[in-house]
């Protein structure tokens, strides 16, 4: 029973009269989101409001209450609490007046208006165990804790004495809590981007990405591995879902790594490692990105353009350390005969392209990222009736509005969550607190301040999704990050990172467990490896702190050698880490090449030359042997050549 209360729900599809309810509900949802983005200037407390309370109502129907209650019979408290959040949605919309135009705290709360909100902030307690699982749920509570008697410490971490009208007030009733900026993300960006990734994999976009990478790289060593990282990179670019993208791209990838003798623990990581980079590549990114521009007040697009140099040089990364792999072990690629070509995949379903052209070029003309989203649905609609078996039919576009619907919920419940933790902090005064604690504990330095943060961060990762542990390190580190003289968009893009990664990180790591599942592995062996596989994303932080040419900020000429720089340094890190350049790298040749990677990757003169000179050094002499195998790459044997030899093979990739 006690295990049951500190773990999350599962996912439960009901039936009957409680699934049609469901369904209306989403529709009227659906509905509403339209309307309100296209048609009204209601006030963003108020469409937060009644965004938030509906979506929570569905949310207790989809989770259940613990991990063994997976039947489709809603017991009488989820209902019970469904419908209390309805009459709460209500009850906003018909007092919406006197919240928008009373002073908080000075204008005290009726008893009825105190009831509803703690019975509110109770029930996020509860939606934030279901879905988020014990570790944010015991950062909530600490925090309210924190708020409620907190007048009791003494020192610096001492706060003025709060009581529960004035916690409810703030928590309930203001832009400080559950219906604050943090909700909008999920009441815009999120309901939107989601709907046009659900749109596109619909229609058959998931599959284009798919067959396109299959077509372009298919062909050489390890080629199932490199269509996993194009594949998985372009689609989760438009999903922003690390767990979403391996369970879409990660079923047809990880087997067909497998097959040509990657071992299951290696096949997992690179799926892992090439979904989460998704939450990093423009245009989409993730919802963490959005909370980026929600919390900064820093544009979308601009943050957007300023990933792309980032988010390539880390699938450079991958690819280029797959590559080396592919051929140091002679990995074969797929068969020609099973392989389509480019020409052939543009002729068939090169359509799908527009609908990514359409909200880019929205997003350039200066439109909200929201219309662009909405654009690229429709556009994603018009071009789905180019064929009859992509069609999105009315049916298909019902069953897509209810899986985005559904699919938004747990992040719904963050956002809440999250709400309630930034109000708090905010209220006490606690970020600042936190603050002078970590420049106490890096002593002022810029450096010691980015590794405190980076620890800080990667630790609220393990135990909660991306969005949180972005929200909660934003609020707590950001304010110091910008003291030691930070620009604003260097520090919450190095805390973007860290936050996003936090998806590959053990012991929690969503997608390395998501690819666990696929490739039948040890989920942490799976983690840790992704880790090294996604080694430069650890770095890259670093990187654009130090030199912001690589956000493409300061003049072309910066930017051009930056860039170039980075790269190189990216290719010479991959080869120190998997010990190949055109031949086998040995011990002293793998350490200096991995070094002087770093240092060409590190953007400083002194640095950087000494690391060129290095990488000439060692991998110079080895260019002709890497050129003359680039020639011979088509000489692999195929799949169904190496068949027998996978477990060989595997054990030589697990080592």
């Amino acid at each position: 029973m006690l295990g049951a209360l500190f773990s999350t729900g599962a996912t439960r599809e009901p039936d009957g009269l409680i699934k049609k309810l469901i369904i209306c509900l989403i529709i009227a949802i659906t509905i509403f989101q339209f309307y309100v983005v296209l048609f009204s200037s209601m006030d963003p407390f108020l469409h937060n409001a009644i965004f938030i309370t509906f979506m929570l109502a569905i949310t207790f129907i989809v989770f259940s209450f613990s991990s063994n209650k997976k039947d489709k019979k809603i017991p009488f408290y989820d209902i019970a609490i469904s419908l209390a959040l309805i009459g709460i949605g209500i009850f906003m919309i018909v007092n919406a007046e006197r919240f928008l135009t009373r002073w908080p705290l000075a204008d005290p709360l009726s008893s009825t208006e105190l009831i509803i909100g703690t019975v509110l902030l109770l029930i996020v307690f509860e939606v934030t165990r279901r879905t988020l699982g014990a570790g944010m749920l015991f950062i909530v509570s600490a925090l309210v804790i924190y708020a409620f008697f907190g007048h009791h410490i003494s020192g610096p971490f001492g706060h003025e004495q709060y009581n529960l009208m004035q916690i409810v007030d703030q928590m309930a009733y203001t832009v400080n809590g559950v219906y604050g900026s943090i909700a909008t993300v999920a009441a815009t960006y999120v309901f939107f981007f989601v709907l046009f990734g659900n749109l596109f994999n619909a229609s058959g976009g998931g599959d284009f990405f798919y067959a396109l990478s299959k077509a372009i790289t298919g062909r050489v060593a390890g080629g199932p591995a490199k269509v996993a990282v194009i594949s998985s990179g372009l689609y989760g670019s438009i999903s922003g879902s690390p767990t979403a993208d391996v369970a879409t791209t990660g079923s047809f990838t990880i087997p067909s790594m497998k097959k040509v003798g990657y071992s299951g623990t290696y096949a997992g990581a690179i799926e892992a490692t090439a979904a989460t980079g998704g939450s990093i590549l423009p245009p989409v990114m993730g919802s963490a990105a959005f909370l980026m521009a929600e919390m900064t007040g820093i544009s979308y697009t601009s943050i957007a353009l300023a990933a792309l140099i980032p988010g390539l040089l880390y699938y450079l990364a991958i690819f280029s350390q797959v590559h080396f792999q592919a051929k140091k072990l002679k990995m074969a690629g797929y068969d020609d005969e099973t392989l389509p070509t480019v020409r052939g995949v543009m002729k068939s379903m090169g359509q799908f392209i527009i609908p990514i052209i359409v909200l880019i070029v929205f997003l350039e003309q200066g439109f909200t990222p929201v219309l662009g989203a909405i654009a690229a649905s429709i556009a994603t609609i018009i071009v789905s009736y180019f064929k009859k078996e992509t069609r999105l039919t009315p049916r298909k576009l019902f069953d897509t509005m209810v899986e985005t619907t559904t699919r938004i919920s747990p992040l719904v419940a963050v956002c809440a969550a999250a709400g309630v933790v930034a109000g708090i902090i905010q209220v006490t005064g606690l970020g600042g607190k936190f603050s002078s604690l970590i420049h106490a504990a890096s002593g002022g330095s810029v450096f010691m301040t980015m590794v405190v943060t980076m620890l800080v961060c990667i630790v609220f990762g393990m135990g909660m999704p991306t969005p949180a542990a972005y929200v909660l390190t934003a609020v707590l580190a950001a304010p110091i990050m910008i003291e030691v003289g930070i620009d604003m968009m260097q520090a919450h893009m190095f805390i973007l990172y860290y936050a996003c990664l936090s998806a590959i990180t053990p012991p929690v790591a969503v997608a390395a467990y998501a690819a666990a599942a696929i490739a039948d592995a040890n989920p942490m062996r799976i983690g840790f490896l992704a880790c090294r596989l996604g080694l430069v994303a650890f770095i890259i932080p670093y990187m654009f702190v130090y030199d912001p040419s690589l956000l493409l900020i300061g003049s072309s000429q910066n930017i051009v050698i930056a860039t170039l720089l980075a790269v190189a340094g990216v290719i010479a890190l991959a080869a120190g880490l998997e010990g190949w350049f055109g031949k086998i790298l040995k011990g002293w040749e793998r350490a200096i090449v991995t070094i002087s990677g770093i240092l060409m990757i590190y953007p400083e003169f002194t640095s950087s030359i000494i690391g060129l000179i290095g990488v000439t050094l060692i991998l110079g002499t080895k260019f002709p042997a890497l050129v003359k195998d680039f020639k011979d790459a088509g000489k692999l044997p195929a799949v169904k050549e190496i068949a027998l030899d996978e477990n060989e093979n595997s054990q030589k990739i697990s080592s």
